[in-house]
């Protein structure tokens, strides 16, 4: 199986950024780490379709692990059994987080999330590829996923997405009354994010993959970049509802930052300062779910606010003293997985 530590690298710096915006405070916050509320992207919107992006070219190495067996049904099946297990598991621990530290009764907990959408996207876009494996499909099932929701949101509009929401999971459990961010419907787009990574694995795991394959990637990036910012002006990039644009523009950004670090740590070899991102990326959903719990604990013992009025006591902008606390929260759950990757335990679903 070939690895890429670009990869590792890239979802690294994900999981990191993940933490940085999770964990602004305060009265003011520099505006790129704060998400678009409506049309409009900003670098905080970029992080999650990054996540998703990079959980596809993830799937491609893990299902070619071998150049035999993989079509096999005895193969499939146990496949499937592994798909279904992560995506349980996922989806499980997201519903977990959004309850803890369970001080409230489950019929006002939020069902939709981050780790859910993950959990959904990967699993409909693993069984896309495993019973349809040829490339051709998934290409063809991202252009269908994209151009499908954007005729059913220009046709029934963009309040469809939150009354579908409100009909399955009820307003109680919805991130607004009327409208989950991580809702159902939205959904499908996601699982076309996370197909493009799927696909920008495939252009990378060929024999001359550290030169050809970045070339590639690099071209189909800038290529699928713009046709994001064209497609902007018929259905404006958001984030919230993950519009179609949104998607070919994030999934082909991220084809640029993929194919730029690739080159530098593949091509060129420069892998000292690699290790630094290297442990978030190895442990990712390990640091993502210990960054949650530590967040809301922080901020029920009074941490949080203690540490970043000891940053505002130096006189320092409101928005600087909130940065200043993030990067600490990165610091601290750095920290703890770095004797993990020391020791090679890697936690994932």
């Amino acid at each position: 199986m070939k690895r890429f530590l670009s990869l590792d690298v890239f979802r690294g710096m994900t999981i990191l950024a993940m933490i940085v915006l999770n964990n602004q405070t305060g009265k003011s916050v520099f505006a790129p780490l704060v998400h678009s509320a409506g049309d409009g992207i900003t670098f905080a919107d970029m992080i999650f379709p990054f996540f998703l992006f990079i959980a596809g070219a993830a799937l491609w190495f893990s299902t070619h692990k071998h150049d035999y067996g993989i079509h096999s049904s005895r193969s499939k099946a146990r496949q499937m059994l592994h798909i279904v297990r992560r995506t349980a598991v996922l989806f499980g621990l997201g519903i977990l987080l959004n309850w803890f530290p369970f001080d409230s009764y489950f019929a006002f907990v939020r069902i939709p999330g981050v780790l859910q959408r993950i959990a959904l996207a990967y699993f409909f876009a693993a069984l896309l590829t495993l019973y349809m494996p040829r490339m051709r499909a998934a290409a063809v099932t991202i252009i269908v996923l994209l151009a499908g929701y954007w005729f059913l949101l220009d046709s029934l509009g963009t309040e469809i997405v939150g009354r579908i929401d409100a009909a399955v999971f009820g307003s109680a459990h919805l991130y607004r009354p009327a409208f989950d961010p991580e809702g159902l419907l939205s959904t499908i787009p996601a699982i076309a994010s996370v197909l493009i990574g799927y696909w920008a694995g495939r252009i990378m795991d060929r024999p001359n993959s550290v030169s050809g394959g970045i070339g590639s990637l690099m071209a189909i990036g800038l290529f699928l970049t713009g046709a994001g910012l064209l497609f902007g002006w018929v259905s404006p990039m958001n984030k919230p509802l993950w519009t179609s644009s949104y998607v070919l523009f994030t999934s082909g950004v991220a084809m640029i930052v993929w194919s730029i670090l690739s080159f530098v740590i593949e091509y060129m070899q420069a892998k000292k300062w690699c290790e630094f991102f290297a442990i978030g990326g190895t442990n990712s959903l390990f640091i993502y779910l210990l960054s949650v719990v530590l967040a809301k604990l922080f901020g029920l013992w009074g941490v949080t606010g203690a540490v970043y009025g000891f940053y505002q006591s130096y006189h320092v902008p409101d928005a600087v003293a909130s940065l200043m606390w993030a990067f600490t929260m990165v610091f601290v759950c750095w920290l703890i997985a770095w004797p993990l990757y020391r020791m090679r335990i890697f936690i994932t679903a």
